[in-house]
């Protein structure tokens, strides 16, 4: 599991007593309360979403006497679940949350004195097996700007390495020396597409890569981003979590930490990473599918040009051929 260590501090936390309560924030399908029920069934697990979870029979069966899972959403404020749980985990909320850092306060004011509080997000970026992330060297189509006079959008069809005005390139193997080393990824004030991504052009601090290998999805996030945004999310600030918790005055003992998953491990990698990318691929690959009603409401694109911009994606995805690494950063902290 990517975040063995992370919930090792969780399970711990709620075996110091023996009835204690733990509040799952986006709860989704309840998956995460299912695995931790099933270590430690003392404890009462609550899950929160936006809309009702989706649960098989075999989840309501097998932990149906220690969760619950109700409708609520967060953006509304928690004041109904003040000082009532032991731990509160939170993973990857930023992309519906309207107000990240009063979010964080008041997911903080749900624990008890002495609490543990979990928050894991994703910077909806995609980096190399050093750690760096990938950019492009082209700037992100943006489908709203059609107005623009003599704009024209670029081709959706499928990635071809033999058309050099093609905005997607077939992968390449990786260590190819089509990449480069630049850092600058921003278009000219003149130029119609916005910049390369949202309150930050350099991967809120971390070096970045510009590269022709994975152009389609370094495109797809960089539209989920902006499409997020125009939504009234607060997803381009997930950079400053540490920060949020912090600054909420309300936990000692903070601490931050990255946690870096495989898409496509790179070559010669031990097996436990290649067993936990094998693992993660299908999911990252769902996350992808899941967008498609943003992009589509949000993001300016039609159905076509969506289409063929997640195939492409997808192409890059499951291909190997590139190492693709994600990162979480993953905050912990006890409640004052």
């Amino acid at each position: 599991m990517a975040f063995e260590s992370i919930y090792a501090l969780v399970e711990a936390h709620l075996k110091k007593r023996v009835s204690t309560t733990c509040l799952d924030v986006g709860s989704a399908r309840g998956y995460w309360i299912d695995q931790m029920a099933s270590k430690i069934p003392s404890t009462q697990f609550t899950g929160v979403d936006l809309v009702p979870a989706k649960r098989s029979q075999k989840s309501r069966t097998s932990s149906s006497s220690s969760s619950s899972f109700e409708v609520h959403d967060v953006n509304g404020g928690l004041e109904r679940y003040q000082a009532s749980f032991d731990v509160v985990h939170v993973r990857n909320l930023t992309q519906g949350i309207q107000r990240f850092s009063s979010c964080i306060g008041d997911i903080a004011e749900t624990l008890r004195p002495g609490g543990l509080g979990v928050f894991i997000e994703w910077d909806y970026q995609v980096y190399n097996s050093s750690r760096v992330a990938y950019t492009f060297s082209q700037a992100t189509f943006d489908p709203s700007r059609r107005v623009v006079p003599g704009f024209q959008a670029p081709s959706f069809g499928r990635p071809s390495s033999s058309s050099s005005s093609s905005l997607f390139l077939t992968p390449s193997s990786a260590g190819s020396s089509s990449a480069s080393t630049s850092s600058s990824t921003s278009s000219s004030p003149s130029s119609p597409f916005p910049p390369s991504f949202p309150g930050s052009g350099n991967g809120g601090g971390r070096p970045t890569t510009s590269t022709e290998q994975i152009p389609a999805l370094v495109h797809f996030l960089r539209a989920v981003v902006r499409a997020s945004t125009a939504a009234g999310s607060h997803i381009s600030s997930v950079g400053h979590l540490g920060a949020f918790v912090q600054r909420t005055y309300q936990f000692k003992d903070v601490q931050v930490r990255d946690v870096w998953v495989p898409v496509n491990p790179q070559p010669g990698c031990d097996p436990q990473e290649r067993k936990l990318a094998a693992e993660f691929r299908p999911a990252f690959v769902g996350f992808l599918n899941s967008c498609s009603p943003l992009l589509l409401s949000h993001g300016g694109y039609t159905a076509t040009e969506l289409s063929s911009l997640e195939d492409a994606a997808r192409i890059e995805i499951m291909g190997g051929k590139v190492p693709m690494y994600v990162r979480f950063i993953c905050v912990t902290g006890i409640k004052i």
